[in-house]
């Protein structure tokens, strides 16, 4: 029975790591762009224009150019916005705000020269302290966006409780192939707490192509460590490699189109022991498409080789390969929320054929970045808040279980599993780059077979780092 827990632990810990990346990683490397929903774009185009018409009136007003600005920033209209402003600083060049702000319009347009010309003239003023940070802060966001090589990444670490840590069946009863057994104590669901860490980066360097082609180089790694259940500490890294093609939109409704055909490798320790090695290629796909919906497509191939071990001695018998298609969907909703989709679709192919499966996966989320309740350190909190539901067919009779209503004839059954996953996250920034996170999850799988049904609550808190 250990084999099994271990490989049900493990499973529900990569899921873990990847709705964790979700949730944190992704966020801490994105910049958001402000989109405004079709009724308040059509308010603001309004009220555009009539701040449009009283500029024209009273050129020398400063109040209305400004707000004209602030108006056509919102709309996206960059170029507007810049022209009021460089218009206000004809009437009074000493405006260090000013300059900040055009200097963040132009940064938004990519022309990183003027840009770098505005805040280098607002840190020469006698500038607020907080202009100095912004400037200063865009300074060296310019320094790293015009380098070649470029190096982001995070490092998460903290506590979880589970409240079935070895992913094990509540009832110690199961229907095995010489009649009614009771598991030992081992083998059912145990509460435990572990202490983990994880991290990722991304290293891109940049061709010098005109479409910005690139050679991208990500990492992700994850340990954990259990106070009872040791057996099952988990250890992972993966690096994947290869160049990033930006492609030229085919036609005004789609941006940022990108092709990236990678190489993977990865390493999973079990219980202070390797457990198995993976190799494969995958290719990624990402768009966006008019303006508020971002689209990711990912098909990768996975070959994999088990190694067994003396708690574990038929491990080899999950050699095999991995066929995964995934679909992500991210849709703005308001300029601070968005809706988050996933369709995942996994082969995986064993040597034990019991084993072999088809599993389809629909994941939902909403996003919300929000003002500091607190006023403690006066930067936006974020919530996350996702539900999945997943489908795993299996392509043999499995002979762990005896599914006949009479036990002394084995009847041995396939097995099919259904997941309901329930989560929240809450990140609270401490700095910019630092914030604390708590996540609270639950895990309801049903399954044909007794062996393999468990219910499991967790809570998570840990600290994140962004470099």
């Amino acid at each position: 029975m250990s084999a099994i827990s271990m490989l049900r632990r493990l499973g529900r810990s990569a899921a873990w790591l990847s709705i964790a990346l979700l949730a944190l990683g992704f966020y801490a490397g994105h910049s958001r762009a402000e989109l405004i929903p079709g009724q308040d774009r059509a308010q603001l185009a309004i009220e555009q224009d009539k701040l449009f018409q009283r500029m024209l009136r009273e050129p020398a007003n400063l109040d209305v150019a400004f707000a004209y600005a602030a108006v056509s920033a919102k709309l996206g209209d960059n170029e507007a916005a810049a022209s009021a402003l460089e218009r206000m600083l004809l009437f009074n060049p000493n405006l260090p705000r000013i300059d900040l702000e055009l200097g963040s319009l132009y940064f938004r347009m990519g022309s990183f020269d003027l840009a770098r010309d505005y805040f280098n003239k607002a840190l020469a003023a006698n500038a607020p302290p907080d202009v100095r940070v912004r400037a200063s802060r865009y300074l060296e966001e310019i320094a790293a966006q015009q380098s070649p090589s470029r190096f982001t990444g995070y490092l998460f670490f903290g506590a979880q409780h589970q409240s079935d840590a070895n992913v094990a069946p509540g009832s110690p009863l199961i229907h095995s192939p010489v009649g009614d057994v009771l598991l030992s104590s081992q083998f059912v669901k145990r509460p435990d707490i572990n202490i983990f860490g994880s991290g990722g980066f991304l290293y891109s360097y940049d061709l010098g192509t005109q479409s910005r082609d690139a050679i991208e180089v990500t990492g992700i790694g994850f340990m954990n460590h259990y106070f009872r259940t040791q057996r099952l500490d988990l250890a992972l890294g993966e690096a994947t490699a290869g160049p990033r093609f930006n492609l030229t939109p085919p036609s005004d409704s789609v941006g940022r189109l990108s092709v990236k055909p990678y190489a993977i490798f990865n390493e999973v320790g079990l219980g202070e022991a390797q457990y198995f090695y993976t190799w494969g290629t995958g290719l990624e796909n990402t768009a966006a498409l008019w303006e508020d919906l971002a689209v990711r497509t990912v098909f990768e191939f996975r070959q994999k080789k088990f190694t067994n071990a003396s708690d574990r001695p038929l491990s080899t018998g999950l050699d095999g390969n991995d066929k995964l298609v995934t679909l992500q969907l991210r849709q703005r909703v308001s300029p601070n929320s968005e809706l988050l989709g996933q369709f995942d679709f996994l082969d995986q192919d064993t040597r034990f054929p019991w084993y072999a499966n088809r599993s389809y996966g629909l994941t939902a989320g909403y996003h919300i970045a929000y003002d500091d309740p607190t006023g403690w350190t006066g930067l936006p909190w974020e919530t996350t808040v996702g539900a999945s539901r997943l489908w795993s067919l299996y392509q043999s009779p499995d002979p762990c279980c005896n599914t006949s209503s009479d036990p002394t004839i084995f009847v041995p059954g396939k097995r099919h599993d259904r997941r309901w996953r329930f989560g929240i996250t809450q990140a609270v920034p401490v700095t910019d780059n630092v914030a604390l996170v708590v996540q609270f999850q639950r895990d309801i799988v049903s399954s044909n077979l007794s062996l393999y049904a468990y219910t499991s609550n967790s809570v998570l808190i840990g600290s994140q780092i962004k470099f």
